[in-house]
């Protein structure tokens, strides 16, 4: 049981990892095309800045999920 929570729990921090690093290849290959486009460039630095923030908190909510998980906490709460 416990390998299928913790399947569960990296595939889906995965798909959101996948989804925002697309989502920001998209929005740079955009704005590379103008080059000479500074608001863009900022923008897109901005943007990226908070998609990689939002990597990283997934990440690390997911190192703490896998915490949970292998101390057992989830068949604890099953008691009550």
């Amino acid at each position: 049981m416990r390998k299928n929570i913790k399947r569960g729990a990296i595939i889906s921090a995965a798909v959101v990892v996948v989804f925002f690093l697309v989502y920001l290849v998209l929005l740079a290959t955009a704005v590379l095309e103008v080059p000479e486009d500074t608001i863009g460039i900022l923008a897109v630095v901005f943007a990226g800045a908070i998609f990689l923030a939002i990597i990283a908190g997934v990440l690390l909510a997911l190192r703490q999920r896998l915490k949970e998980i292998d101390g057992g906490e989830e068949e604890d709460a099953k008691q009550y």
